[in-house]
């Protein structure tokens, strides 16, 4: 979009950062730490940013040899080809991870092949790079920042790292850019961002960053790119391709739009959820993939190997790792039995997923329950008797199922049924950078003054490696960030109207919130989403009362925590109470938050028995 020579902008920065994930926090801390003066917008409300680096593993991709972990991903990229210096910059980067995480973030990484024990909070992993048989995957390992996954503790590092930089970064939440500003010999000097249904034109004197993601929840794009009708994504709700967009329409070359990776309960599949909602990655859930259970497609008829070991999602098929096919109807079947195993679970409190009971549908005749799954009964009806046939004789002849998690149905009960939607971790495609991170055009020049890091356009063109992509927020944010400011400062024409500075992210302020005789305010820094402050009714050595009054916690399984936990420290009348399976970093902030309002009560009671 071409901007006129006396445009009057409302606002001016050094370096606008668009996107605020692991990619756009970097780039603004970088960026401010040399001097420059930062906006970052980011189209998520407050308590959902951090795209998906927040609901990531947190397991950062590294290496000791760069010889060997070259060797190693120009095999996850064959066939295709890849930029080999852009690749050289990012593996020296995966080489350099451990000075990094000291350098920047301050603290010694966990290296997981040095540091791993058995009793740490880690996922199961026999190997720790995907494609073992390949050529130089044992100089891959992993860089975290403690001991634990899945808990947003890199996220915490980061988001905490910008607001350190509060006097030079400013934040815009819930404000989405829509197009990027050209002048008129075609160097991106702004953005036009809306926010509070308001338009506004904002201006960078030095250039703009690149970080919003990609596609993950934008149904027409996985339509055009990717040839699926949707997909449910695993992360963030607010990756909706706006980067690939904006970069088109100043004529940016893309690359790898085709290109996405996947988990799930099963390989691609998660349980089906309602629209614009976060689909759930479970894994080691023994009971959906062994027993007299399988997953059908649109037509009734198995297509794929339950229990395969997948790969991001690929699993293994005449030579090579792919996805399986996305269908729109797909289902897991299972008999009485099985339903039975689950039923136990719930018993015992080790139930995977607190919402499958409200999801199962059941038919007393396998005709019924295909009906109502919109299936050909005759087709269930012929795979229920095939999968029996296997579980009869120990062999899977359609897909080689271990013959242990075969199991024959028993149709003399009803037979049950669960929606399934295929599911997306990310996508790898968008505006292609080089190893500066520099947009390209068509023509393989940089567009002046539009840089971009992360998972939009990112390197994977093929096979990828887990802790790629947030090795990539790290590289070449920081790249992006430190390179953008070295660009001479273009000021505007005039600012009209000019806005106040804002930073969506600073917590109000606590002096205004009530409270009554005996409650005390606490508050915790370690949530999945930053600030949990919570209000205690305590007297006499007695919690009468938790109330959570501000967090932003992940929705899910994190608001289970946010209201079940507050009820149990007052049952139990003590902060020590186990934690919600799944939400042990919510749990922990909450009890944090509980034990700091206690001290308050306990310090003011000792100053008064002092008089």
């Amino acid at each position: 979009m071409k901007v006129a020579k006396d445009m009057r902008w409302c606002a001016e920065y050094d370096v606008i950062v668009l996107g605020f994930g692991g990619a756009g926090a970097t780039a603004a801390r970088f960026a401010a730490d040399n001097g420059a003066q930062v906006l970052i917008v980011d189209a998520a409300p407050s308590g959902h940013e951090g795209g998906n680096t927040r609901y990531s593993a947190q397991h950062v991709a590294m290496a000791h040899d760069k010889k060997q972990i070259t060797e190693y991903y120009q095999q996850l990229a064959a066939p295709f080809q890849v930029d080999e210096n852009l690749l050289s910059t990012y593996l020296d980067g995966f080489v350099e991870m451990p000075k990094y995480f000291e350098k920047y973030f301050g603290l010694k990484p966990f290296i997981w092949s040095r540091d791993y024990q058995p009793e740490d909070h880690l996922a199961n992993k026999q190997k720790l790079c995907e494609y073992p048989e390949y050529h130089g995957s044992t100089t891959f390992d992993f860089a975290l920042v403690h001991n634990r996954d899945f808990d947003a503790s890199l996220w915490q590092v980061l988001r905490k790292e910008v607001l350190k930089r509060k006097a030079n970064i400013d934040i815009w939440l819930n404000s989405r850019a829509k197009h990027l500003l050209q002048n008129e010999n075609g160097e991106v000097v702004g953005v036009k961002i809306e926010r509070n249904h308001k338009e506004y034109f904002v201006h960078a004197a030095k250039g703009i960053v690149l970080a919003t993601g990609g596609f993950e929840n934008n149904h027409r794009m996985q339509q055009d790119y990717l040839h699926v009708d949707h997909l449910t994504p695993l992360g963030t709700l607010y990756n909706k391709g706006d980067g690939i967009n904006m970069a088109a329409e100043v004529g940016a070359q893309m690359w790898h739009l085709s290109n996405y990776e996947s988990l799930g309960i099963i390989s691609g599949y998660v349980i089906a959820e309602g629209s614009n909602q976060r689909g759930h990655q479970i894994s080691g859930w023994k009971n959906i993939k062994s027993g007299s259970i399988f997953a059908v497609a649109n037509d009734g008829t198995r297509f794929m190997r339950e229990d395969a070991q997948f790969r991001h999602g690929h699993i293994y098929q005449h030579g090579d790792y792919i996805l399986p096919h996305a269908y729109d109807n797909a289902w897991l079947v299972f008999d009485q039995k099985q339903y039975e195993k689950f039923v136990q679970e719930q018993r015992e409190g080790k139930l995977k997923y607190q919402n499958l009971f409200s999801k199962i549908i059941s038919g007393q005749t396998v005709s019924q329950l295909a009906e109502q799954m919109s299936i050909p009964s005759q087709n269930l009806l012929e795979t229920i008797k095939n999968f029996n046939d296997y579980a009869r004789f120990g062999k899977d002849s359609e897909f080689g199922r271990s013959p242990a998690s075969l199991e024959e149905f028993d149709l003399s009960n009803s037979i049950y049924g669960i929606k399934l939607a295929p599911a997306v971790l990310n996508t790898q495609g968008g505006p292609q950078r080089d190893d500066q991170a520099r947009v390209l055009d068509t023509n393989g020049q940089p567009i002046a003054r539009l840089y971009s890091a992360g998972e939009l356009g990112g390197i994977c063109s093929n096979r990828y490696q887990g802790g790629g992509n947030l090795a990539e927020c790290l590289i070449f944010g920081k790249i992006a960030g430190e390179n953008v400011v070295k660009m001479p400062a273009k000021k505007s024409s005039g600012i009209a109207n000019q806005l106040p500075r804002i930073n969506d992210l600073l917590s109000g302020d606590d002096e205004q919130i009530y409270l009554a005789k005996n409650q005390y305010l606490g508050s915790s820094e370690k949530g999945i989403g930053g600030k949990i402050l919570v209000r205690v009714t305590y007297q006499d050595g007695i919690i009468k009362n938790v109330e959570v009054i501000e967090n932003h916690e992940t929705e899910g399984i994190g608001a289970v925590a946010i209201k079940q936990i507050p009820q149990e420290i007052v049952k139990h009348n003590s902060t020590k109470v186990d934690a919600i399976s799944g939400a042990s970093t919510t749990t922990n902030a909450i009890q944090e938050a509980v034990n700091s309002a206690i001290q308050k009560a306990k310090n003011l009671e000792g100053r008064k028995n002092v008089r």
